[in-house]
């Protein structure tokens, strides 16, 4: 156990957050120290399904856990609160209504969208990054469906976002029998969808959009979006204009911005800047991880904005930092335990039971593939709720990075697939 009284604040409840409260509780008892979260939610968000509720295949309470049944008997005190100011010199976050004092403070408040600047582009397209704007997009687009005109969606970006909501827009439309009169077009600056993710997966994406009816667009950056969303420039040429019934705006996202008193690095885009313990280098009391930080690979290259690279910042930190209280170190002298992890599965939704993915070098899709994505789902809510009650290998195992792990999740993969093949038969 930790060896003196220490106050851990953790800021955000997103995939690192709460992922990281509930797996560093289990080395703390009540007298050792204390965690505390802290979100502006009383819930977390399942981010990576938010497309489902735009399009109407979830509604808005299956994918948001309440934070108390999460945390329910572990040693973590949450308090509900909207973030103001962090000030490092002082080791203090001040909230709306009280200042609370930390030891060890992790930034994980996740990001919000990114413009680039781009004229009109906020004031008039709709964003897609929680909860309450996927409900908007689904009464935006429910009211187009209902009229009699064309119509055509436009989602600027063709990253996974914008991916997996067109893919999930085409089934609400086919599903209400309007295929014909409502259309949909992804615009994408670069020269390909998904850009960094496995090319065999790019293609077989590329496919099914394909047969949905989605019209795809790449190499065409968006200059400027005007009349409410129903122009769109990719050029200054007026000629290059594109109309649109509803513009949905998924094109990037930058580090969510709280002021930090006095600054911190940062990148362009606002992430913090963190070294390779996902420290920063100038209060070393402070970790920053998920997509408000900036972390680099072996390589050099930032890692992704994915909830799995997240999750697995936040399992190595729950490891790191009690290791090194318990240790009696001092947290300014990190050791060379830093933080690396090589993606080895992709999977993507493209609609309400449409996903594709690469998992071990193979492509897989269908009923396969739909198992890997439950599977995943399952276990991290069950690593969740599990993790202070002491070392679940089953519940945790899928977020180690070693051979034993690797073994471990294959077999309860397993499992789950004869329990989910079990409850169909019955």
């Amino acid at each position: 156990m930790i060896s003196s009284n220490k106050r851990i604040v953790i800021l955000g409840a997103g995939y690192a957050g709460i992922f990281l409260a509930t797996n560093i509780a289990r080395y703390i008892n009540e007298k050792a120290g204390e965690v505390i979260l802290v979100d502006r939610n009383h819930y977390h968000q399942l981010l990576q399904e938010i497309h489902l509720v735009a399009a109407g295949f979830r509604t808005a309470n299956e994918v948001k856990i309440p934070i108390l049944t999460l945390i329910d008997g572990m040693n973590i005190k949450f308090i509900q609160s909207t973030i103001k100011q962090i000030r490092p010199e002082k080791n203090i976050v001040v909230l709306e209504s009280i200042e609370i004092k930390y030891d060890i403070l992790i930034i994980c408040l996740g990001a919000s969208t990114k413009y680039f600047k781009i004229r009109g582009a906020e004031e008039n397209s709709l964003p897609l990054r929680s909860i309450s704007d996927a409900s908007m997009i689904y009464d935006r687009v429910s009211a187009l469906i209902k009229s009699d005109n064309k119509q055509n969606i436009v989602i600027v970006g063709g990253g996974a976002t914008g991916v997996s909501l067109a893919g999930a827009l085409s089934d609400f439309i086919k599903d209400s029998k309007k295929i014909d009169s409502l259309s949909i077009t992804i615009i994408e600056a670069l020269p390909t969808i998904l850009s960094g993710w496995n090319e065999r997966l790019i293609k077989k994406v590329n496919e099914v959009l394909h047969r949905k009816g989605i019209r795809i667009m790449t190499s065409s950056p968006v200059t400027k979006v005007e009349n409410c969303g129903s122009s769109i420039y990719l050029s200054n040429d007026a000629a290059s204009k594109i109309q649109s019934s509803l513009t949905i705006w998924t094109a990037g996202v930058k580090g969510y911005d709280i002021p930090i008193d006095p600054e911190v690095e940062k990148t362009k885009d606002g992430k913090i800047i963190v070294n390779e313990f996902c420290q920063i280098d100038r209060h070393p009391n402070i970790f920053s991880i998920g997509d408000i930080a900036a972390v680099k690979d072996e390589n050099g290259k930032l890692y992704p904005p994915l909830a799995q690279i997240a999750i697995r910042e936040a399992k190595y930190l729950s490891k790191l930092i009690p290791k090194h209280f318990i240790d009696g170190i001092d947290v300014r002298a990190m050791p060379n335990e830093k933080f690396e992890y090589n993606i080895k599965v992709q999977l993507i939704s493209l609609g309400n039971d449409d996903y594709i993915g690469v998992f071990n070098h193979y492509v897989i899709s269908g009923n396969l593939a739909k198992l890997v994505e439950e599977f995943a789902r399952s276990t991290y809510i069950k690593s969740i709720k599990s993790g202070s009650g002491g070392r679940d290998i089953i519940d945790t195992s899928l977020y180690e990075d070693n051979i034993f792990a690797q073994i471990v999740s294959g077999i309860t993969f397993a499992r789950f697939t004869f329990m989910q093949w079990l409850e169909k038969k019955i």
